[in-house]
C-alpha cells in the first residue's frame, strides 16, 4: 500500500486540537493508504499520548511517531499576535523526516471533512510543494488594503512577483525529496534572517523561499477552505447517513480551515459544528470543553453524542 506521512507540530496544550484533526482524517480515510502520523513538538505528556494511541489502535493503517524538537535561540524567531514558536518546527521536517519522498504537513486548527488519500500519489511536476492559495492575502495586494502586508513588502522584502502565487500554508504537501536536492530546506534558515520581521511569520517564509526556488502547485482552495460558512448540525447528519449509505455527501471543501484568532473550540459558531462534530469522538472531548469554558446546551450536547456513535 501507498504511505502518506502526514507532520502536525504543536505543544503539549494544543495536542488534543491536532488529535481532531486526526480523528478527522481517520473518519475519512483510504483503506488502501496507511497513515503514518508524525508529531513535532518539545513535549507531549504520555497520558496525551496514551489518549492518542486509544484514537488509533482499531485502524491498522494508522501509526503515530512522535519527535523531539529543542530549537536554540528561540528569540530568533519572529512571533506576533496568537502564535507560538511550534509554527517553525515544520522548518525540521526534512532533517527529522529524511526517509520520506512527500510529506504532508497540516495545522491543527483544520477539519479534514473528506478522503485526502490523493496526496500520496498527486504529481508534483517537478514544484517543491502543492499548496491552495490564500485568498486573505491575495486579496490584500490585489485591492491595496491597508495593512503591514503591502505590495511593496511583498515584493521588496518578499521578492515575489505575482500576487496569485501565495499560499496559505495550513495545509502543504512537501517535495521532500527535491527541497532536500537542492538545499530549499536549509533556505528556510537563511532567511529567517534576511525576511526579520515576517508579518505572517513562517507563511512568509515558506512563500518567499518556494517562490524563488521552483514556485508551487497551486489546487483548488477546497483542500485548505479558509472562508467561513454556515455549517448547520442538520447539514453534518445528512451527510453521515449518506456516507454510511455509500451515497456521495455534499461536500463545498475537502479540508476546512478555521484561520483567525478565534477558534471553535473557544466560541460556539457558524461553522463550530464540524469540528464538534468529529471532538466528540476523541477522548479529548471533554477536556477541550472544559479547559475553553465552550457553552452548549443540552441539546447540543445530546445531539454531538449522538453522532459521535456513527
Amino acid at each position: 500500500m501507498n504511505l502518506l506521512p502526514i507532520v502536525f507540530t504543536c505543544d503539549d496544550n494544543y495536542f488534543k486540537y491536532a488529535s481532531v484533526v486526526i480523528c478527522s482524517i481517520i473518519n475519512n480515510c483510504s483503506k488502501n493508504i496507511n497513515y503514518e502520523i508524525n508529531i513535532l513538538s518539545e513535549f507531549i505528556s504520555d497520558d496525551n499520548k496514551k489518549k492518542a494511541q486509544d484514537l488509533v489502535k482499531n485502524h491498522s493503517n494508522f501509526s503515530i511517531k512522535y519527535h523531539v524538537i529543542n530549537i536554540e535561540n528561540p528569540e530568533k524567531y519572529h512571533l506576533n499576535s496568537y502564535m507560538s514558536l511550534s509554527t517553525y518546527y515544520r522548518f525540521f521536517i526534512f532533517d527529522l523526516l529524511k526517509d520520506y519522498d512527500r510529506i504532508l504537513y497540516l495545522d491543527s486548527d483544520i477539519i479534514v471533512d473528506n478522503d485526502i488519500s490523493f496526496y500520496a500519489t498527486i504529481d508534483f511536476e517537478n514544484k517543491p510543494a502543492i499548496c491552495s492559495p490564500s485568498i486573505y492575502v491575495q486579496n490584500l495586494l490585489t485591492k491595496n488594503i491597508d495593512h503591514d502586508f503591502t505590495r511593496a513588502y511583498f515584493s521588496d522584502v518578499l521578492k515575489m512577483k505575482n500576487n496569485e502565487e501565495y499560499f496559505n500554508a495550513g495545509v502543504i504537501l512537501f517535495n521532500a525529496k527535491l527541497i532536500r536536492e537542492k538545499g530549499i530546506d536549509q533556505k528556510f534558515f537563511e532567511a529567517i534572517s534576511t525576511i526579520k520581521n515576517p508579518v505572517f511569520q513562517d507563511q512568509d517564509i515558506l512563500n518567499s523561499v518556494l517562490s524563488n526556488n521552483g514556485g508551487v502547485k497551486m489546487i483548488a482552495n477546497e483542500y485548505n477552505f479558509t472562508s467561513s460558512m454556515k455549517i448547520s448540525l442538520k447539514r453534518i447528519f445528512m451527510n453521515t447517513i449518506k456516507q454510511k449509505l455509500g451515497k456521495k455527501r455534499n461536500n463545498w471543501f475537502t479540508i476546512y480551515h478555521y484561520v483567525g484568532k478565534i477558534k471553535p473550540w473557544q466560541n460556539y459558531n457558524i461553522d463550530s459544528s464540524l469540528f464538534l462534530y468529529y471532538a466528540y469522538k476523541t477522548p479529548f472531548i471533554k477536556e477541550i470543553i472544559n479547559s475553553n469554558q465552550l457553552s452548549l446546551t443540552k441539546t447540543q450536547k445530546t445531539i454531538f453524542w449522538l453522532q459521535s456513535k456513527f
